[in-house]
């Protein structure tokens, strides 16, 4: 079990919010939450920093996002995967150009 705590800024409405919140880690390439897409270190405009990793490895975790999308997913077990048949695999096929609608 790996987690992280983060110090997050965000500006709504004109006003500076903040919080600390722990979160479960995923992934096997560095700390990403189950609730974003990735972990970094990040700036506004300004180059002020609007988020940062205060710890590692502690608990209670207390996103509440991360909780919901724990509670969702643990339902499945390995019985509900296929990871043999390459049915998920991607192939070549004979188009050479995806062509997007505008």
């Amino acid at each position: 079990m790996r987690t992280i705590t983060t110090r997050e800024q965000l500006l709504v409405n004109g006003k500076v919010r903040e919080r600390v919140a722990t979160h479960i880690v995923t992934g096997a390439h560095g700390y990403e939450t189950l609730c974003t897409s990735g972990y970094n270190v990040s700036y506004n405009d300004k180059r002020g920093l609007i988020e940062n990793c205060e710890k590692q490895e502690e608990l209670p975790i207390t996103c509440p996002t991360c909780y919901v999308v724990w509670h969702d997913v643990h339902k499945f077990n390995s019985g509900n995967f296929d990871t043999e048949s390459g049915k998920g695999s991607f192939t070549e096929i004979d188009l050479t150009e995806i062509s997007i609608g505008r």
